[in-house]
């Protein structure tokens, strides 16, 4: 399966962005992104003389908890768009929902020669279909965005399949034509940002490395889980105000 779809907000992430915790405000950060686009698309800002790509790329080493910090992104972006309530111009979209797309990048890859572009179109051409939805927000998560954007030196200098050169340029086209579309939100992450092709990398509004949880953060996150359990009863409290606190 290519990509799978869920309505936001959704239940199952309830109280995620609460348990992401990081040494920086990159959470802040990373919403103000979010926020500022939307607040550029209500003020139909030229796109030729400012532009944004509406596309945010995490990096940095397995197990930071880049994809869920996507998943927890797009949950508060479908929890404020349902209460938003200003409307900056007359051309402004209110939102009735939301939507996640989380992208399968090694499903889209065929052992037939020229198949995996032709893969990467029509998974697009479904994504648009959903952004033509224009009272819908469209969140698109690509996972492990290397797959799909393996630097083309290697393919032109012969050492990588000409094939992975026709799924980058698919992808970058598509993404091109997103662009100009409000409802939509490309995030995307990485462990190998180095093997990235950079047009994507340019095209990236934000890239972001997550890095491995500082020492204050991996106390408070061995604390809340401490908490969690004691709080159902796993095991039982101590009384500890250092913990508690």
């Amino acid at each position: 399966m290519a990509a799978s779809v869920c309505e936001l907000p959704n239940s199952t992430w309830e109280g995620l962005w609460d348990s992401l915790i990081y040494a920086d405000d990159i959470k802040l950060k990373l919403l103000d992104y979010i926020h500022a686009t939307l607040l550029l698309s209500d003020a139909n800002v030229d796109f030729n003389l400012v532009s944004w790509n509406r596309v945010v790329l995490l990096h940095g080493p397995p197990g930071t908890g880049k994809t869920s910090l996507c998943r927890a992104l797009a949950q508060k972006l479908s929890i404020r768009l349902s209460h938003r309530q200003v409307v900056i111009s007359p051309c402004s979209v209110m939102y009735s929902h939301a939507r996640l797309l989380e992208i399968n990048s090694h499903s889209l890859f065929s052992k037939w020669f020229s198949e995996s572009g032709k893969l990467v179109q029509r998974l697009f051409n479904s994504i648009t279909e959903l952004v033509d939805e224009e009272d819908a927000f469209l969140v698109v998560l690509i996972d492990e965005v290397e797959s799909l954007t393996a630097a083309r030196a290697g393919a032109m200098a012969g050492t990588e399949p000409s094939d992975g050169l026709r799924v980058v340029n698919a992808l970058l086209t598509q993404l091109d034509k997103l662009r100009h579309r409000k409802n939509v939100l490309i995030m995307s992450t990485s462990n190998l940002v180095k093997a990235i092709d950079s047009a994507f990398v340019d095209r990236a509004d934000i890239v972001q490395y997550i890095d491995l949880p500082s020492r204050d953060a991996i106390y408070e996150i061995l604390r809340t889980c401490l908490c969690e359990i004691v709080a159902k009863g796993i095991v039982a409290s101590i009384g500890s105000p250092m913990l508690l606190t």
